[in-house]
């Protein structure tokens, strides 16, 4: 009996002494998240024109006025009113003999182009005759399909099929032609594409960007690449698009190509992940040496007026935090 009752004082005296225990680890607790300190966010130091490789390239020249190109006379007033008239639309086409008066001039107008009959035997191609200075062109001229002998919509097929995703060994098999001639097509496509989104993505005016980064890997390789990309959530519409590694260079090259497709007054709202190195290209960009009373080294302060967000979202949290510059 006596046994049972010291078990038991032994087994309450535990208990208490575990309660104790627990009790202690709470106080402790409240007090360390009571006197912990506020996380401070580390502040970013703008970066100048100075860290842009591509700004450290350009050579400031001295602006001159060009001269005005000489006032050439339309060739229509030279034409005979007798003879059939034009059937054949030459407007965007121009001669491309440089010692001609009317190289360069697109407008059907002004310019002495004239239909001169077709070519081709997979498909009728036409061909254009300069009647100032006699020099014949192909109506493919600068353009991807120029001296190509496969017709046109079965390159458009087989460019469409690897847009969606087939390699250009499949598309080869699928389609009959060989994997060189479709990576000739693809490298003509690529490079005119790129060449009329530089002529006419200019003097933009985006409220917003969105600046992010994917990673890519090449299928035959194992070199892994990053696409900078520069979108318009309204729109959708993208200024900019860059491949590379994902350094502070390939930063800079991003917002020196944007800023070149914007207008000179226009300074959107720019957004990006948690990656400080589209914070450096923005600051880098966006500001002005300034030089105080009694100052010889001049500073850059980044304009007033740029606002730049970071949108972090950590993986397991319920919350995005946000930041500003």
């Amino acid at each position: 009996m006596a046994g049972d009752i010291s078990s038991l004082i032994i087994a309450l005296l535990l208990c208490l002494l575990w309660l104790m225990v627990l009790w202690d680890r709470r106080q402790l607790t409240q007090l360390d998240s009571s006197s912990a300190p506020a996380i401070r966010h580390r502040l970013l130091k703008p970066r100048t024109p100075d860290d842009c490789p591509a700004c450290r390239r350009q050579v400031v020249r001295p602006a001159r006025v060009p001269a005005p190109p000489p006032a050439v006379r339309p060739w229509r007033d030279f034409e005979r009113r007798r003879g059939a008239p034009r059937r054949i639309v030459t407007d965007g086409f121009a001669c491309p003999n440089h010692t001609c008066r009317y190289h360069g001039i697109t407008d059907a107008q002004v310019h002495a182009l004239v239909g001169d009959g077709t070519h081709g035997t997979q498909e009728r191609i036409q061909t254009l005759r300069c009647q100032a200075c006699g020099v014949t062109v192909t109506s493919r001229r600068d353009t991807p399909l120029y001296r190509l002998t496969t017709p046109s919509t079965r390159i458009a097929d087989v460019l469409s099929a690897v847009a969606d995703g087939l390699t250009v060994a499949a598309a080869g098999r699928g389609f009959g032609h060989s994997a060189g001639a479709i990576a000739t097509w693809l490298t003509r496509a690529g490079e005119h594409s790129a060449a009329v989104h530089d002529r006419w993505f200019r003097q933009l005016r985006l409220p917003h960007l969105q600046l992010d980064e994917r990673r890519t890997r090449l299928r035959d390789r194992a070199q892994v690449l990053w696409l900078w990309v520069a979108i318009d959530p309204l729109t959708k519409l993208i200024p900019v698009l860059h491949s590379g590694a994902r350094t502070q260079a390939a930063a800079h090259c991003v917002v020196h190509d944007l800023c070149a497709h914007l207008a000179p007054d226009c300074l959107p709202i720019f957004t990006s992940d948690g990656l400080n190195l589209s914070f450096y290209a923005l600051t880098a960009y966006f500001g002005t040496w300034v030089r105080g009373i009694g100052q010889r080294v001049r500073q850059w302060q980044v304009l007033s007026g740029l606002i730049y967000g970071q949108v972090k979202k950590p993986i397991g949290a319920e919350k995005l935090c946000g930041s500003h510059a």
